[in-house]
């Protein structure tokens, strides 16, 4: 779940552009969050349907899928805040792996041992009939968890900017960390999902999750993250506003869909289109459900 939102996505809380209920368009609310909007439980693994056919590989990602644009520890960059502070990001006498973050909107440059992804074994499905390939969705797992470990190494250290640089629709969460806020997750097991099922999206629920931002059909991706696990919101006075707990048995279950982009720092990386609760919307629940995720 990494900065997800609640159970998994704790420290992410993404929605999408489109206005909804609740002023929101897709959320991705978790148990016991939003409950002035109505909060959905994490979603158990019973009951559901068995789907189309699947391919099932269980795979497990490398250990680093950045390139060496990283140090020994976290450093701040000189002059990074006051030039995105003005929105002026060209700050003279940088070294290129310093520029590389800050025209990421990052104020330090990351130690490379905070971003190298430590995700569990991941049960993939292809169920795109032929719209992806195993390849494509093995390396989308892998990007995943890449993303899933910039997103932590964000929260952990005010890089709210860099964090809406990869969820460029913005998130409570990312409004928590520049509030001087963190979010914890107390394992890996609230940081990354243990199954990504790919699924073919129409043109109009493409439409619909992002907001219209992507209009034609494609591939969106179902996940879930199994428990027990706990993230934990805790503000800048050191009190803790939200605790959010996947128990054993459970998982939480969300749909994605994503840009695959590429930047110097990270090479190929994952922008986020719209990441769904299925509680949120009833299109992205009967896919989640018809996948088997």
């Amino acid at each position: 779940m990494g900065t997800r939102t609640a159970p998994p996505r704790t420290q992410r809380f993404r929605w999408a552009a489109k206005e909804a209920a609740c002023g929101l368009a897709v959320t991705t609310a978790v148990a016991g969050m939003l409950s002035a909007c109505g909060a959905v439980s994490p979603m158990t693994s019973t009951e559901k349907s068995p789907g189309k056919v699947p391919t099932v590989t269980a795979i497990s990602t490398p250990t680093s899928l950045l390139p060496s644009y990283c140090g020994v520890q976290d450093t701040t960059i000189p002059g990074a805040a006051a030039a995105l502070a003005s929105g002026q990001l060209n700050v003279p006498n940088l070294s290129q792996v310093e520029q590389a973050w800050l025209q990421m909107y990052a104020t330090m440059v990351p130690a490379c041992s905070e971003i190298t992804p430590n995700p569990l074994q991941v049960e993939t499905r292809n169920l795109t009939n032929g719209e992806l390939s195993d390849a494509a969705l093995a390396s989308w797992v892998q990007l995943d968890s890449s993303h899933w470990a910039l997103w932590e190494w964000a929260g952990q250290h005010g890089q709210y900017d860099f964090m809406r640089f990869l969820l460029p629709g913005g998130s409570d969460a990312i409004a928590f960390i520049e509030a001087g806020g963190k979010v914890v997750d107390d394992s890996p097991a609230c940081e990354y999902p243990t199954k990504v099922f790919a699924v073919d999206v129409s043109a109009s629920d493409m439409s619909d999750f992002t907001g219209a931002s992507v209009t034609t059909a494609g591939v969106a991706y179902a996940l879930a993250w199994k428990g027990p696990c706990t993230t934990t919101w805790t503000s800048a006075t050191g009190q803790v506003v939200h605790q959010y707990t996947i128990n054993a048995g459970q998982e939480y279950l969300e749909l994605e869909v994503t840009e695959t982009e590429s930047a110097p720092a990270l090479g190929q990386y994952l922008l986020t289109q719209a990441s769904i609760d299925p509680g949120t919307n009833a299109a992205a629940a009967a896919l989640l459900q018809e996948s088997g995720v």
